[in-house]
């Protein structure tokens, strides 16, 4: 309701200049509050969790879940400016409350500015989140962070492969304690407790530890659901579930990396240079800011570094130990240590990402006594995949060489969804094209009909496929990314021949980018090499190194060029 209130002549002056001047803000506000970050993608999403506690520092949680409420699903980036107009907080308290002198509810457009720039930051953090190579994910602190073996590693673990569970249920195999709300309280081994129980509100948290044991995740039903963890969980509560965090010391963690990245029959050398290779990877990934909507640095996955899914074997341990604190650098930086399990007898540099060429990842022959050789030529890369060679440190593994069969009969609708997918966060990696060779939109996806042939247009130095051509009877889809060409490639991808002539039932991701079309009567059929991005040390590569008697340094100074075996703690 309006307030009556004399005002003399000076003082409406002055009110109506400040009530123009906040009312030019704010519609200064209004306009830039859609203008998308330098690299945004209209279409990355954010949950309404991470939007509320956006604007937590403004106080005004009811008008913020009010307007949250006004929005179905995740908000992208293409809908906040829809969003600030649901939310109206410039007029909770009105103009005409702040010109009265009363304080009210009224927020300041600097505080609006203050929102729209955090809101702005998470859009952008939302997109680093992709798979992408690790240099685009985070930009990068300099200088060298101080670790030692106190440092915490702070691990999400995903929930079938997801952030957040809807619940928890957490044990340990002895005397436990979970502490929240200020409180501490201990618990038999083995018993199990649902997280619900604990009646976290949204933002807190409960930490939950043995001090003489490990503690695990169970299934609903009270069984173990997970190996044990060292160190300790912090449960926090979400407005839609839990996440978890395992906090662990820098060495064990890279217990439950080694063991998940490599298999300890390995040499002791090889395993040696991984463990080398994993805690220069960690180490500079505290160096970004990877997770901090759930508080930790990486997560469990292959994304990052494979945590936890193998016991650790004491040939594992004892290799972690014996290269403890030491890293890959270069200008006092850890080094991005790149590795996979196994090369077509050669490996790659950076191109095959798109990144700058990274002096100490250039390709090198996946043997002593051969050099790397330009497979960019289709006929070269073809008569290069259709021969093999035993001294090869690669050999050993059954992915050396492999031949995938595809069906391209099936799974259509299943690549189109994951090609509508890709397309909304990368664009710039699937471009569509109608019959007449005219761009065209997602929606074109259902139109096109069954695959039925493909060509590589593009390849790299080592032979890796950077842009593959699918055709269509109403058009064509060219992909570029060498994950996404993997992953759109293995679902159609029928029966997988390894090197020795076994063959599988294929699921899930092609092995790899370096292969050849061949077209036959049922199809597609694709010869090939490697399993992984091919780019830094070849794990199976490093064992072939191992078994032919060479050292921990002699395989990382192979692998990785001018680069310095540095301890930053441990040792003498």
């Amino acid at each position: 309701m309006r307030r009556n209130r004399t005002l003399d002549k000076n003082h409406v002056v002055v009110a109506c200049l400040f009530a123009v001047c906040i009312f030019l803000i704010i519609i200064i506000l209004m306009v830039s509050g859609g203008v998308l970050p330098a690299g945004a993608d209209a279409a990355a999403m954010v949950t309404k969790e991470e939007v509320a506690e956006a604007y937590a520092f403004l106080d005004q949680k009811e008008a913020v879940q009010a307007a949250l409420e006004a929005v179905d699903g995740p908000i992208t980036y293409g809908d906040y400016e829809d969003f600030l107009e649901q939310l109206h907080l410039w007029e909770a308290g009105g103009l005409e409350q702040l010109l009265s002198g009363e304080a009210g509810e009224y927020v300041s457009p600097s505080a609006l500015a203050e929102s729209r720039d955090r809101i702005a930051e998470l859009f952008e953090a939302d997109m680093m989140q992709e798979e992408l190579p690790p240099e685009k994910e985070t930009g990068k602190t300099p200088g060298m962070p101080k670790v030692d073996e106190a440092t915490m590693i702070r691990v999400l673990l995903l929930q079938e492969n997801e952030p957040l569970a809807q619940e928890l249920y957490f044990s340990a195999n002895e005397t436990y304690t979970i502490t929240w709300h200020d409180k501490t309280k201990t618990k038999e081994k083995n018993k199990v407790i649902r997280a619900g129980l604990l009646k976290l509100a949204v933002g807190e948290r409960a930490y939950v530890g043995s001090e003489n044991g490990q503690v695990y995740l169970a299934g609903e039903t009270g069984e173990r659901a997970t190996l044990g963890y060292s160190g300790r969980f912090v449960i926090t509560r979400h407005a839609d579930g839990y996440s978890i965090v395992n906090e662990v010391p820098i060495e064990q963690y890279l217990y439950g990396v080694v063991q998940s990245e490599m298999p300890a029959y390995f040499e002791k050398e090889a395993l040696k240079a991984q463990a080398v290779c994993a805690r220069t990877y960690i180490v500079a990934q505290l160096m970004k800011d990877n997770y901090p909507q759930y508080g930790a640095d990486v997560d469990d996955s292959v994304r990052y570094q494979a945590y936890n899914k193998t016991a650790p074997d004491e040939r594992v341990v004892s290799a972690v130990n014996a290269t403890k604190g030491q890293i890959l650098a270069r200008n006092d930086l850890p080094i991005g240590a790149y590795f996979f399990s196994t090369s077509h007898g050669m490996t790659s540099g950076t191109e095959i990402w798109e990144l700058e060429e990274c002096e100490y990842l250039r390709p090198v022959r996946g043997n002593a006594d051969g050099k790397a050789e330009d497979l960019s030529d289709e006929e070269a890369f073809r008569a290069y995949i259709e021969q093999t060679d035993e001294s090869d440190y690669d050999y050993a593994s059954n992915y050396y060489r492999w031949k995938a069969v595809l069906d391209l009969s099936s799974h259509g609708d299943e690549a189109a969804e994951l090609l509508k997918k890709i397309r909304k966060t990368h664009p710039e990696c699937v471009i569509i094209e109608d019959s007449e060779g005219n761009r065209a939109g997602s929606a074109a996806l259902d139109e096109l009909g069954e695959a039925e042939q493909m060509e590589v247009l593009e390849r790299s130095y080592s032979g890796a496929a950077q842009r593959l051509r699918i055709s269509f009877p109403g058009g064509s889809v060219t992909i570029s990314n060498e994950n996404y060409i993997r992953q759109v490639l293995g679902v159609w991808m029928d029966t997988l021949q390894y090197k020795d002539g076994s063959s599988a039932p294929a699921g899930g991701m092609l092995p790899s980018v370096y292969f050849y079309v061949q077209p036959v009567k049922e199809g597609i059929v694709l010869f090939g090499g490697g399993l992984g991005h091919g780019i830094g040390m070849s794990q199976y590569g490093a064992n072939g190194m191992a078994k032919k008697g060479k050292k921990m340094e002699k395989i990382l100074s192979f692998y990785y060029r001018d680069v310095k075996l540095s301890r930053l703690y441990g040792g003498a």
